[in-house]
This record gives structure tokens, sequence and C-alpha cells, in this order.
């Protein structure tokens, strides 16, 4: 294959890559996309589109793995048909984030749990004949140990700081420290935060916020981050359990909440080893899974979570 183009991303932001000759071209970056903030199918459509047309010439494969997809069949398609009528594209994969997460980190038998607005994660087990996916179920509905569901969580503390429900130091700091970042009074906190333009993007940032208050010692906010590393350590070994791994299971945590000099990273690998596990790291992102994805000849064991489109 000659031109390749790949995306990965969710609620933070999309980025994209090209392989053009062999060689990788700078990232680009899209914003990313939460449910109800734009018709899904049109916005993932046009990111390819664009970037498409950015790089130009016939492109033998792009692969879109992204947190949001498409609700049923139809969508996926709807958007291989806009791509192909619009570029110069080939062939079309549409996937999870959590397979190109899997892509860049687990060689053999593994878990890995990658954790930015949302969280999803994705294990191969079985000498990788078997896939099993865990949490990633979307701030609707779960999404606990995400940006947004620590962000979330400090929150709820703060509002109940103000009304008297949580008379602790920590949930008062909290309240103090949300309001002074959505810049507003404690009676209007909420419905400054639900009106943002891009609430879910908003929360999410919040979770800094929650995190460096229990570095500092808020009680309130560290047993948010434990609570959240808890739940790292519960995904890592149920995945083990679900496929049957042995001592070799690799287990790798990746996404801005578990990035290395994170208080929750930090708290989760101890508790993983805690239940005889080991966190391995390859360095790589989830992109460059993604452009793993756009090397392989075919979908290999991820095939159940691949939509592959070709052009006619």
């Amino acid at each position: 294959m000659s031109n390749l183009i790949y995306f990965d991303g969710g609620g933070g932001g999309i980025r994209a890559q090209a392989i053009i000759d062999g060689n990788k071209s700078e990232i680009t970056n899209f914003p990313g996309f939460s449910h109800g903030e734009a018709e899904l199918v049109n916005y993932q459509a046009e990111i390819v589109i664009n970037f498409a047309n950015q790089v130009g010439g016939e492109i033998s494969r792009a692969v879109l793995a992204v947190a949001v997809l498409p609700a049923d069949t139809k969508g996926f398609e709807s958007i291989a048909k806009l791509v192909f009528s619009s570029t110069k594209v080939r062939e079309l994969w549409i996937c999870s984030d959590s397979v190109s997460s899997s892509a860049a980190e687990i060689k053999d038998d593994g878990v890995v749990i990658a954790a930015g607005t949302g969280i999803t994660a994705l294990a191969v087990g079985q000498n990788r004949r078997k896939l099993h996916t865990l949490s990633g179920d979307g701030y609707l509905i779960a999404d606990k140990t995400s940006a947004y569901w620590i962000g979330k969580m400090g929150l709820a503390l703060a509002t109940r700081a103000y009304d008297g429900r949580d008379q602790s130091p920590g949930a008062r700091e909290l309240l103090e420290v949300a309001c002074k970042e959505f810049d507003t009074e404690p009676y209007f906190l909420p419905h400054v935060v639900h009106q943002q333009e891009r609430a879910v993007h908003g929360i999410a940032q919040f979770a800094k916020k929650v995190s460096e208050l229990a570095e500092h010692g808020n009680k309130k906010a560290l047993e948010i981050i434990e609570d959240a590393a808890s739940e790292i350590a519960l995904i890592a070994t149920t995945a083990k359990r679900e496929l049957e791994g042995d001592e070799n299971f690799q287990v790798a945590l990746i996404g801005g909440v578990l990035s290395p000099d994170t208080l929750v990273y930090k708290m989760s690998v101890a508790k993983i080893k805690e239940v005889g596990l080991t966190v391995s790291s390859s360095g790589k992102t989830p992109l460059d899974g993604a452009a793993v994805l756009a090397q392989m000849p075919d979908p290999g064991v991820f095939t159940p979570m691949i939509k592959v489109f070709k052009a006619n």
C-alpha cells in the first residue's frame, strides 16, 4: 500500500496522520466529539474527507478508530458512502479506539485500558484467538475512572458542600476550586456547568483539579482517585479471569488520565501489583496503534470489531 491515513481519538480531540510512500506526516488535530454535540455520521465523515483531501491522491486505506461509534450498521455504511463519494480512499476501516490502543500496546495476550475523556478497555487472550471488551459504556451509563467521571464526582461533592449535605473541609475546598475554575458563584455553578458549549469536555477538564487537590491532601478528592484506581485494577483482573490468562498476561495503561505522572496511574499500578499483575508499557500511543492497523494485511484477531468497507 502506498498512501495510508489513520485517525484516533474521542471527546478530547481526534488526531490524524498519514503514511505517504513509507514516510509519516505531521499529526493533524481535529476537535473531539461527544454524544449530543453534533450529527455523528456527518461529523466523522467530514474529518476523514477533509484530511484525505488535504493529503491528496489515491489513499489505499483509511482507519477511523474513535471512542464514539454509530449505533447501527446503517450509520457505519453512511460514513463509508460519504467518504468514498468525496475522496479517493479505496478502503475504510472503522472501529473503536480500544482496538487501536490494543494494537499499540499488546503484543501477545493482555488488556489495554485507555482513559481520557471517556474510558475503554480491550483484552486479547488464548494466544490471540479471543477478544473481550470491558467498560467504555459511555458517560450516560458508566465510564467510571474517565476524566469525565472524576470531574463529575468532584463537582457533585462541590454541590453537596453548597447545600450543606457534606460539611467536610474537602468538599468545601472542592466547591471553592470549582467556582474559581468555572468563574461563577456557588448558586450558579450547576447552571454554568450544564450550559457550557461542550459540557462533557468541560467537566472532564475539572478532573485535573480533583487530582491536584488529592495530591495536596484533600481527603474527599483522594477518595475519588482511590475509587478510580480500584476500578482500573478490577478491569485488569476481570480481563485476565474472563480470558483465562496466565502469569504473562499483559496490562497496559494509556490515555491522559493514566499518564505515568498522574496520581490515578500511580495508585492503579500499586493496586494492580497487589493482585499479582504487572503494568507494561511500549511507549506507543493509540495513534501509533491506528498506524499498525492501517498497515495490517487484514483485521486478524480484531475482525469482530472492525467494519471494513471498500470503494466500488
